[in-house]
């Protein structure tokens, strides 16, 4: 890291704070600063306010599945500084930087086009590459709201993180058990409120919930 990347990740620590998640400088002349969704116009003010120089060079959206990433990409004195920023496809928005910086009037536009994703505050809203009776649903770039899992393994997958269960144990199996000296059923940890609090926060840990996409307010996949 030369000293002109050190300075950028540092300016942006003191005026994002918390708002900044993560600064990686793979290589010299560029900067990648993960920021919170909701932070991206105070990002993207703070680089206007401490960088005369910022020029914007464009902004790539990419389609996980579940998950959108936004890179908006600055140019800072030599250095190419990406803001990344990731939001779940469910809230489908983006934040408008028009009003910020005219130049990303297009590309905002062309993403609503290509990927179907609204940005309500753009000043100047309107089809750029579709036409207007173009579907919502045939957006030509945003693939359907699916993860890794083929859709035979989600329903075994769902259940293990829900319940630590993968399916009910049949009567035969449990008349067998029990003609063998054992309980009906296995021990799982959904039998036991501690057990079952700390198999879930091995799954948090691991980050294997949230690469399959399990949302556990409800307590299923995210899978369209």
């Amino acid at each position: 890291m030369t000293e002109k990347e050190r300075e950028i990740v540092e300016c942006m620590r003191r005026e994002l704070g918390s708002d900044l998640i993560d600064a990686k400088t793979p290589r010299e002349r560029r900067v990648f600063l993960r920021i919170k969704p909701t932070a991206l116009r105070k990002a993207v003010n703070a680089l206007k306010k401490n960088y005369s120089t910022l020029r914007f060079m464009t902004i790539s959206a990419v389609d996980h599945g579940l998950d959108f990433e936004f890179l908006h990409h600055f140019h800072v004195d030599g250095a190419v500084v990406t803001l990344r920023s990731v939001k779940p496809k469910e809230d489908n928005t983006l934040e408008s930087i028009t009003d910020i910086i005219p130049a990303a009037n297009f590309i905002e536009r062309e993403i609503t086009d290509l990927f179907g994703v609204k940005i309500p505050n753009h000043p100047k809203p309107g089809n750029l590459i579709l036409t207007k009776d173009w579907p919502d649903d045939k957006r030509p770039l945003r693939k359907p709201l699916e993860g890794e899992l083929p859709p035979q393994a989600r329903p075994v997958a769902e259940a293990l993180i829900s319940t630590s269960c993968v399916a009910p144990i049949s009567r035969y199996m449990e008349r067998k058990r029990e003609e063998a000296g054992l309980p009906k059923t296995s021990s799982f940890a959904f039998t036991n409120e501690k057990d079952m609090k700390e198999f879930h926060g091995i799954m948090k840990d691991t980050s294997l919930s949230k690469k399959v996409g399990f949302d556990w307010k409800k307590k299923k996949l995210r899978y369209r």
